[in-house]
């Protein structure tokens, strides 16, 4: 469906966020406003000169369907001034009442749980802001993203505490993944209880849960995986397990409880980067074996 097929449900969505100025003076929209600051946010504009900018370059198009009617786009203290104002909370609700009317006709839907750093948000001292991230990656979009409290190992503990605002207002979420900092067991046992689906990753420095892992693959029957994983460029050789997570549990002498179905297990190794290899290459070559060492130059 083309992009601008959307705009008319994200504006009677972000029609509902509260107006906070004043009704005398009002000259644009501020539906027009926050849609336009999104638009920004979308295309990494960071500052409100350069919406501004950005905006008078693309007014033509942007104008009628954004709800403006003035012939210039809102000056940057307006969109200062007015965006410093409203709700946040309001904000999040009507975008995501937005994304559900855009998912309503998704079957299932996968996401990836993982933190990332803010590089357009900074915090009170100064830092950019750590942020948990569902992202479905079939689709492109955020379905939630909350700031952490403290460093990377919360983002176990800032899922949980957001699983059930997930699961209610995406029906279609059926599966959550992970890196190996969610290989967790209260993580795992909370989604299965929802009736959903888990696929973490498992690292060798998990010592209990890679026995367990393997006390439970050891019994699965040779089978063509239910998903897969597609290692990055240049990655360090591990141990990778993968497969769908929603049969009879198996217990493992460690204690873990690893519900598995049709899995497979392999050793991946990443490639050395083609500029080593040709380093390598050159040293061992014996053109450069043989080269003569260069003289220095006379005083």
């Amino acid at each position: 469906m083309p992009a601008f097929s959307y705009i008319p449900s994200l504006m009677a969505a972000l029609s509902e966020v509260s107006d906070p100025r004043q009704p005398r003076g009002v000259r644009h929209p501020f539906a027009g406003i926050l849609a336009l600051a999104l638009l920004g946010m979308i295309c990494r504009i960071h500052e409100f000169a350069a919406l501004e900018r950005w905006a008078a370059s693309h007014w033509r198009l942007l104008r009628r369907p954004l709800g403006f009617t003035r012939g210039r786009p809102p000056h940057p203290t307006t969109l200062s001034r007015t965006l410093a104002k409203f709700s946040l909370e309001e904000f999040q609700a009507a975008f995501s009442r937005w994304l559900q009317t855009i998912l309503a006709d998704q079957d299932v839907l996968v996401v990836a749980a993982d933190g990332k750093t803010c590089r357009q948000g900074r915090g009170a001292d100064g830092d950019p802001v750590q942020m948990l991230n569902v992202f479905v990656q079939d689709l492109k979009a955020c379905l939630g993203q909350w700031p952490l409290e403290g460093d990377k190992s919360t983002e176990p503990e800032m899922l949980k505490s957001h699983l059930s605002e997930l699961f209610e207002r995406y029906p279609a979420l059926r599966l959550v993944t992970g890196d190996a900092l969610y290989a967790q067991r209260n993580l795992a046992e909370l989604i299965l209880e929802s009736g959903h689906d888990y696929l973490f990753q498992i690292k060798a420095n998990q010592p209990d849960t890679l026995d367990a892992a393997k006390t439970c693959f050891a019994e699965a029957d040779d089978a063509t995986a239910d998903a897969k994983t597609i290692e990055k460029k240049g990655a360090k050789q591990k141990l990778v397990f993968f497969g769908s997570t929603w049969t009879t549990p198996i217990t493992s002498v460690s204690g873990w409880v690893l519900p598995v179905a049709a899995c497979c297990c392999e050793s991946t190794a990443g490639r050395a980067p083609r500029k080593a290899e040709r380093r390598a290459k050159r040293g061992t070559s014996s053109r450069a074996s043989t080269r003569p060492r260069s003289r220095p130059a006379s005083c």
